[in-house]
């Protein structure tokens, strides 16, 4: 029988969800749930999705929904995720989990008190180069990890924050919470978590009460730096990536597509240094073009698999709510340095 999921929220992430579960031959989005009913019947007529619901209560009380995906702004996962429970539903959540870290707590909490399971999608842990890059630093080919580098240097434009009020609105928006908390996520579940955290942040180009801009410095084990960049400012808009620096390589992850760049130390190839860079380059291949702020549904689709495979099984999923949480911990971390003014250790 198809796992049949049941979507709250049918804004701009949903087609990518539905997307991917169309990837899996045994997943099937049956249902979906949004204030806006406009929008929940354009979404469902555009993947066939058979039912359509004016509130999320009315989908969670549907006998043949086995699953829900909240697709809300992240202020409003807490509610949907204690109601969805409350019903006996599994919950797959998109990122970031919640808008707070208590808020995070909580839904961990009540899933776990009435025995249903928790996923949260970031889905670049599971594209073939995130996983190539946590190969590379797991296995020891880099050598000793001193460097890593966060870039999200997006564009968006004034009407994305109109079009959506909440994604300029703190908490739950801005550019570490929506944006940057992707590569933030795939750095930790690379390197771990960082000991402690100074950040920087502002609302330096765009009229919202969010952050627009944040630098950070975040000190990982093993005496080793990541330095932060991030802003919805960047013109021209360049794709996310993340490098990391051992003393034997470096191997950095370009766009959400998925993209793996490897260079081999040869510091030790007595080579002049033009030669040397011939061969750094020998490493590395040229990305094919794509559209920086499309995501593509491969690595969500592996995201949903292993959700519906740990339900089934009885097992906790990939990125359950303990993980995902570790995301939001170091965005608050950032967003409370840059307020204090000072470091702040992470527990």
């Amino acid at each position: 029988m198809p796992f049949r999921f049941g979507l709250i929220g049918a804004g701009a992430v949903a087609d990518t969800h539905v997307l991917a579960m169309r990837v899996l031959p045994d997943v099937q989005a049956v249902a979906v749930a949004d204030v806006n009913q406009a929008r929940a019947r354009a979404l469902a007529e555009r993947h066939g999705i058979p039912e359509v619901y004016e509130s999320a209560d009315a989908l969670l009380a549907n006998s043949h929904v086995d699953a829900v995906d909240i697709l809300t702004p992240h202020d409003l996962h807490l509610h949907a995720v204690r109601a969805a429970a409350k019903a006996g539903k599994h919950v797959l959540v998109e990122k970031a989990m919640a808008h707070t870290v208590a808020a995070a707590d909580e839904m961990i909490e009540v899933c776990r008190a009435r025995g249903v399971t928790l996923g949260v999608i970031f889905q670049n842990r599971f594209s073939a180069a995130g996983c190539a890059l946590r190969q590379a630093v797991e296995s020891g080919s880099l050598g000793h990890i001193f460097l890593a580098s966060v870039s999200v240097k997006v564009q968006r434009s004034a009407e994305y924050y109109r079009r959506a009020p909440w994604r300029g609105q703190r908490p739950g928006g801005g550019v570490l919470m929506i944006n940057a908390i992707h590569t933030l996520d795939l750095l930790q579940w690379v390197v771990g978590m960082p000991k402690r955290v100074l950040g920087r942040k502002a609302t330096a180009v765009h009229s919202i009460d969010a952050e627009d801009l944040a630098v950070g410095l975040l000190e990982l084990d093993g005496a080793g730096t990541a330095v932060l960049q991030a802003t919805t400012a960047a013109i021209p808009e360049i794709p996310p990536e993340l490098e990391i620096h051992g003393d034997r390589g470096t191997a950095a992850v370009f766009d959400s597509r998925g993209y793996l760049g490897f260079w081999s130390s040869t510091l030790d190839q007595p080579r002049p240094l033009p030669e040397r860079w011939s061969l750094y380059a020998s490493h590395f291949h040229e990305q094919e073009a794509t559209i920086p702020t499309q995501a593509s549904p491969e690595p969500h689709a592996e995201n949903i698999r292993d959700f519906v495979a740990a339900v089934r099984e009885g097992r906790p999923p990939m990125v359950d709510g303990p993980e995902a949480r570790k995301a939001l911990v170091i965005v608050d971390a950032l967003r409370r340095s840059a307020q204090r003014n000072a470091w702040v250790e992470i527990a």
